[in-house]
Order: structure tokens, then C-alpha cells, then sequence
């Protein structure tokens, strides 16, 4: 019956194409089924412990685990070969893939190790002036503020200047007019930094608003972007910004050691690698970061992989679960804990992380709230329960941060809420 179905169908062509669409749509479905299943057949992370942080390390497929191994196979089957022959067009290959993906010319970006190294790139190859300011947030990654800072030790005719962003925020232009006000206030800003998502709060900067800003300033611009590849749509040729350096082993799923670097055209001649090597002085600016001795490139060979297993899925689908699941576990956790949500307007808050305050009751365990004690929770957690997640001080208080990926089931949170009221109550 259902091949007399089929022949019916195909011979109208409109009715065909129907069909067509349903076998791929249920081709995928069938490929990936989100949730416990998918933790299990797609990952490789370990079944007992409970995964609700994505956002500080990711986590890599098999299959793209699969495409790693294979390109290390071939390199040590052969090094002369790979390095002297095979590794530049494979590099080329992902360059081109990975532009395509973020919205960039491909002449325009090169891939190196993390967003920390291609803010480093970028700090320590501007030319600095006595006057000259950096603007960074409160809200701005530990690593990027001490590179701020160890480059302000390095010149210090130049400042450092903080934008406080304060909560409640209450919508994209209250962030807005807190960058023009601290612009305003501080004459000879030569760079502002600016998280694309902010780690320490999940905050989802409007940065379409916030760039055009600095260019009436006539202010260069790099954006943090190490939460966004894979987490929003990504076109960093049209943001605008002057540097644009995003991770891709966060929510891109590549292998760690893999990130890219979008630099605007009038800036190429400037910019250097860290490491002086082969390419130090090649005019065209991939050129000058492909060859950096004997790096492990298979990172950035795999972002192939990576990239390819995300457009299987689609990432309308991978958006639709995680932002369900992730508004799902806060409010859950939130009710559960009676503490509420950071005070971010929906418009801004970064769609796979949320933060919930961790409650407190008399006699506690809790330690003092700082970052070094943050890091202590993380541990506690790990080891006592068997849970990964984030916790971040934020305006002197512990919150947790939760991450939502299409490998999390509700019963991960539930898990989470239990094991935070036990520990705040001791009862075990």
C-alpha cells in the first residue's frame, strides 16, 4: 500500500516534493533524538554525572571525536607528508568553512587556540600612546581583564576604564546608554571590549545598538564572542565590529584548541601572531597564522566536522529544545529554591544559560561569597553529587549557572535542585 502511495505522489510534483521533505525531516529526526538518548548515542559523557554546564567547556560528538582521529591517524602515518603537504589545504578548508558558518570573508579570519589567545593577539598588537584607554566591563572574563591589565603594566601612560553594568536591566538600551555615558565620560577610549555573552551573568549584549556607539566615538571595537558561535546566528562581516573572536569548542562543538579570529580589512596589516614564526611576514594575514610549527592542527581540521554536525540538526530545532529547556530549568530551579532569576529582560538574557541565586539559610556550609570560593562550590558539587555547573559572584552573591544543550533532560535539573537543598540543609 504504501508503495502504490508513493508512486501516486511522485507523479505530481508539488505532491512529490512533499514527500521529499518528509523522508529527510524524519531521516534527521530519527538521526538525533535530544535528551538522554542523545547523551548516550552521540557523546561521550560519562552516564552517571550530571552535565548542566555546557558553556565553560563544551562537549565534542563522537563523530566529530571520529574526524580528530582520523586526521591524527594520517599525520602519524606520515608527518613529513602532513605537515609539509596536507596541513595548509585542510587548514584553508576549515578557515572557509568556518567564515561561511559566522558571517565572515574568509580572507577576514584565521583559527588559533581560544578567544584568550585572539584577545592577546589583538592587545598586544595595537600600537599604544600615552592617553590612550581601554574599556572593559565589570562583567568582563577573568583572563581578558588580566590580559587588560598585564598590557597596562606593559605601557602604563595608557588607562584602564570600567563600564559597571548593574542589575536589574530592564532592556537593551538601558546597556546602551551606560556605554555612551561611560564613553562620554572618559575622553581618549582607543578600544572597548565587548561581551558578546557575558560568563559570569549569561548576559546577551545588544551589540547592534552598542558598536554603532563607539563608531560615533570613532572607537575600535573587539568583541568577546566565546559563548556565541553555535548559540545565536552569527554574521560578523554586517556586526561591524573591528575584531570578532568567538570559540568554537563552547556551543560549536569542535574539539578544544579551536576558535576563530575575525579582523576587519584595515586592521590586517597590523595584527600579528603571538608566536613568531614561518609566516611573521607574509602580507596576507592567513599566511601569517597557517604556519606555526609543529601546533596540532586537528582541532581546527575537525571544526569541519563540528560545523557539518550542526547544520544536520538544524539549528532552529537545537535553538527550539534548548531555549525550552533552559526557561524550563530556571523557573523550575527558581520555585524550587524560592530565590529568583538574575533581574535580566528577556531581550537580553543569552538563550542556552540562566542564572538563579543559590539560597542561603542560617548555619549553612556555604563559604564566603568570592570567586575563588565559586570555584570550591564547583568542586563540591562534582565530587559530592556527581553534578557539574557553574557558580559566579555576582553584586555579592553565589548564583548558579545553568546551561542547556540538546543532550540535557529535565531529570538532570531536578537533580541539580535536590542536591542544592541538601547541601544548604544538610540533610546528608
Amino acid at each position: 500500500m504504501v508503495d502504490y502511495v508513493i508512486l501516486a505522489y511522485t507523479s505530481v510534483t508539488a505532491a512529490g516534493i512533499v514527500l521529499v521533505w518528509y523522508a529527510w525531516n524524519n531521516r534527521r529526526s530519527k538521526r538525533i533524538v535530544f535528551g538522554r538518548k542523545c547523551k548516550l548515542n552521540d557523546f561521550m559523557l560519562k552516564e552517571w554525572v550530571t552535565y548542566c554546564n555546557h558553556g565553560s567547556f563544551g562537549t565534542v560528538p563522537r563523530k566529530v571525536i571520529e574526524t580528530q582521529r582520523k586526521f591524527q591517524l594520517e599525520r602519524e602515518s606520515d608527518p613529513d607528508c602532513w605537515y609539509r603537504y596536507q596541513v595548509e589545504d585542510i587548514y584553508l578548508s576549515a578557515v572557509d568553512k568556518v567564515a561561511q558558518f559566522v558571517g565572515s570573508d574568509k580572507e577576514n579570519l584565521v583559527l588559533l587556540d581560544n578567544v584568550t589567545t585572539g584577545v592577546n593577539t589583538v592587545i598586544k598588537s595595537l600600537r599604544w600612546s600615552p592617553g590612550d584607554k581601554i574599556l572593559i566591563t565589570n562583567h568582563t572574563y577573568e583572563a581578558v581583564k588580566k590580559t587588560v591589565v598585564f598590557v597596562n603594566q606593559m605601557n602604563p601612560e595608557i588607562d584602564v576604564v570600567t563600564m559597571k553594568i548593574t542589575f536589574p536591566i530592564e532592556s537593551k538600551r538601558q546597556l546602551v546608554n551606560t556605554l555612551k555615558e561611560t564613553l562620554d565620560a572618559n575622553e581618549g577610549v582607543k578600544l572597548v571590549i565587548l561581551d558578546h555573552m557575558t560568563s559570569v551573568s549569561a548576559l546577551l549584549m545588544p551589540l547592534e545598538d552598542m558598536i554603532p556607539v563607539c563608531r560615533q566615538k570613532n572607537v575600535m571595537v573587539m568583541v568577546d564572542g566565546a559563548h556565541a558561535p553555535g548559540h545565536v546566528p552569527l554574521e560578523v562581516e554586517k556586526l561591524g565590529a573591528d575584531f570578532y573572536t568567538g570559540n568554537l569548542h563552547k556551543w560549536c562543538f569542535a574539539p578544544r584548541g579551536c576558535a576563530f579570529l575575525h579582523i576587519n580589512p584595515k586592521y590586517s596589516d597590523i595584527i600579528q601572531p603571538l608566536v613568531t614564526s614561518h609566516g611573521q611576514f607574509e602580507p596576507r594575514l592567513c599566511d601569517r597564522f597557517k604556519s606555526q610549527a609543529t601546533r596540532d592542527y586537528t582541532s581546527f581540521c575537525a571544526a569541519i566536522s563540528a560545523v557539518e554536525f550542526l547544520e544536520e540538526i538544524g539549528m532552529d530545532a537545537i535553538t527550539h529544545y534548548n531555549t525550552n529547556m533552559i526557561e524550563w530549568a530556571a523557573d523550575m530551579l527558581s520555585n524550587g529554591w524560592g530565590t529568583p532569576r538574575l533581574a535580566i529582560h528577556p531581550t537580553v538574557r543569552a538563550p542556552f544559560m540562566a542564572l538563579i541565586k543559590l539560597p542561603r539559610k542560617d548555619g549553612d556550609k556555604l563559604p564566603a561569597v568570592n570567586y575563588a570560593n565559586s570555584e570550591q562550590l564547583i568542586s563540591i558539587f562534582y565530587k559530592k553529587y556527581d553534578i557539574v555547573c557553574a557558580f559566579t559572584v555576582v553584586d555579592g552573591e553565589f548564583w548558579v549557572r545553568i546551561s542547556a544543550h540538546i543532550y540535557n533532560c529535565k531529570e538532570d535539573y531536578f537533580k541539580l535542585r535536590d542536591a542544592v537543598l541538601a547541601l544548604i540543609t544538610r540533610l546528608d
